[in-house]
């Protein structure tokens, strides 16, 4: 019988006593994690996505960067970019090459691009760059970016870029004796920045490189640079004198090497070796014209590789192909 009476106790023991003993034994022997996922639809991207832009003399043209930064956790869509930039610059090439010159809805004097991607992913972002030569020095402009996209909320947003003015200073130049041993010390300054135009004249008459050397002289010495030394031969020359508006000392040197007109400006300022040469090229464009060594503007061509920059090595006969040495990018310069 007490064998019995035993059992009997223990089956009879409170349902919820053991319920309750359980309960606290699992909420104390083990910690339950619950893992939360949240919706893209509820990622704050305001403020998140941000428009950056930079133009800076690179060489004898300006590179104008606009960095578009998705900061946010979640991608954009529809991604729309113009800019407007004036119309006395010229656009030589663009990276990524599928940006597209388009005169849609654009004011007189000015230009615009157009570049359009699908998606921009979350922490990411996406840089366009622009090369720009002014054809000109007498007008002033101003460069600025405009993009609209989609945000994860289906709303559309648009976002403006501070505009950038691009104007020049007259180029006033005044004589300045350097010693020729004083060359190589000049240019070789760690801080003196350098820049060249190189081009090609592409005509049907016989190619004269003493009669094109004297119109390099004739510029150089008509902007009041001081000669400091000339090789005939080597047909190569080297100018100098001040800028008076900025006050730097700059260096020049024209050129005929391997079929290419070329001038090679030298100063503290980056942007008055842009300016400089421009006004050059300018120059000898007007002289040659004036006195019937081209027929038209079109015959002189640009020796700047069209894919990336880099100056070809020599000017090719029509329709010839040539190699940029730097990219490897085959390209016929004039046809």
């Amino acid at each position: 019988m007490a064998k019995n009476h035993m059992t009997s106790d223990k089956n009879n023991k409170n349902p919820g006593e053991i319920q309750e003993l359980v309960i606290f034994g699992e909420t104390t022997t083990k910690e339950i994690e619950k893992k939360e996922t949240v919706s893209l639809e509820y990622v704050d991207q305001e403020d998140k996505v941000k428009l950056v832009n930079e133009l800076k003399p690179l060489g004898a043209s300006y590179r104008y960067s606009l960095l578009l930064m998705n900061q946010s956790l979640a991608p954009i869509i529809e991604v729309k970019i113009r800019i407007r930039f004036p119309d006395f610059l010229i656009l030589c090439r663009t990276n990524p090459p599928t940006v597209i010159l388009d005169s849609a809805n654009v004011e007189e004097g000015e230009q615009q691009v157009r570049i359009q991607f699908s998606k921009l992913e979350a922490n990411s972002k996406k840089q366009i760059n622009l090369y720009l030569t002014p054809k000109n020095l007498e007008e002033k402009g101003e460069i600025r970016s405009y993009v609209t996209f989609i945000n994860n909320a289906d709303f559309v947003r648009a976002l403006d870029s501070d505009p950038v003015i691009l104007q020049f200073d007259p180029i006033t130049i005044e004589r300045k004796i350097l010693p020729s041993s004083e060359i190589s010390k000049f240019s070789k300054n760690p801080k003196i920045k350098k820049a060249m135009k190189s081009i090609g004249v592409g005509n049907n008459r016989k190619l004269d490189l003493g009669l094109y050397f004297n119109q390099i002289l004739y510029v150089l010495e008509s902007l009041n640079f001081q000669l400091i030394t000339k090789d005939n031969d080597r047909k190569i020359a080297w100018f100098f004198g001040t800028e008076l508006v900025s006050g730097y000392d700059i260096l020049i040197v024209g050129q005929i090497m391997y079929g290419k007109i070329e001038w090679i400006a030298s100063s503290f300022n980056p942007q008055l070796n842009i300016a400089l040469l421009t006004r050059c090229f300018n120059d000898f464009k007007r002289i040659m014209l004036m006195k019937g060594l081209i027929d038209s503007k079109d015959q002189i061509y640009n020796l700047e590789c069209k894919h990336c920059g880099n100056i070809l090595s020599r000017f090719p006969k029509k329709g010839e192909p040539i190699e940029c040495k730097n990219c490897n990018y085959d390209q016929i310069v004039w046809k």
